[in-house]
This record gives C-alpha cells, structure tokens and sequence, in this order.
C-alpha cells in the first residue's frame, strides 16, 4: 500500500498506517466495514423464548403436585446452568425475581390480615 502523504510504499499490505509518516491509510468507516462480517461470524444464533414455551412454564403450577415443583426446578436450571442460552437466563431470572417480590408481598398481606383478625377477636374477648 503506497501512503498519499510520504509516497512510500508500505511492506504490509494490510496496514493501518505507513511505517514511516504515520498517516492513516483507512478511514474509521473502512476498518468497521472491514470488520463487520467477522464479528457476525463469530456470534452464535440465540434462540428467544417463544410464546409456547413462555405458556408453558407459566402453566405448570396449574399441574396439581408435582406443577409448582417442576416450575421452580425449569426456572432455577434456566437461570444458572452454563450452557442454557442468555434469553432464557434473562427471562428466568426475572421471573424468579417476580416470584419472589409476589411471595413477600402476599405473606405482608397475610400477615396484616391475620393481624386484623387476631386483633379483632381479643376486642371480642
């Protein structure tokens, strides 16, 4: 490659910039475009959570027994197997988050039911 500036001739071909003066010889938009197809090569497909599988895993605590289990053991594999894709990662954790802020939430209201009650039935008393 022979640089515009000095008009030297570069050894290697595939330079950025000339031996001697410096100067670039691509401009920042050819060095992506020269990139491009070579990071997408190296990305592997993921694959998201479809609509049937999102159904799936949100009924199976309908399953009378055995349901909540199974929905707590796909959930917990999803969220911290290695090789389980990062769609399904994302998707378990935030549903394990959610889960778990809807427990919290229905044991205060529980609580606070309970609470009104028993202080209810000591007025009675």
């Amino acid at each position: 490659m022979q640089c515009t500036v000095c008009g030297r001739e570069s050894a290697n071909p595939e330079a950025n910039y000339c031996d001697y003066c410096g100067t670039a010889f691509r401009t920042v938009e050819q060095h992506e475009e020269k990139n491009i197809p070579q990071q997408r090569a190296n990305v592997p497909c993921e694959t998201r959570v479809s609509t049937l599988m999102f159904l799936g895993v949100m009924l199976l605590p309908v399953i009378p027994v055995v349901g909540t289990v199974a929905y707590l053991v796909v959930l917990f594999y999803w969220a911290f197997a290695s090789n389980v894709t990062d769609s399904r990662k994302s998707f378990a954790r935030a549903v394990l988050i959610y889960t778990a802020i809807m427990l919290v939430l229905f044991f205060a209201l529980l609580g606070s039911m309970i609470g009104a009650v028993a202080g209810g039935l000591t007025d009675i008393i």
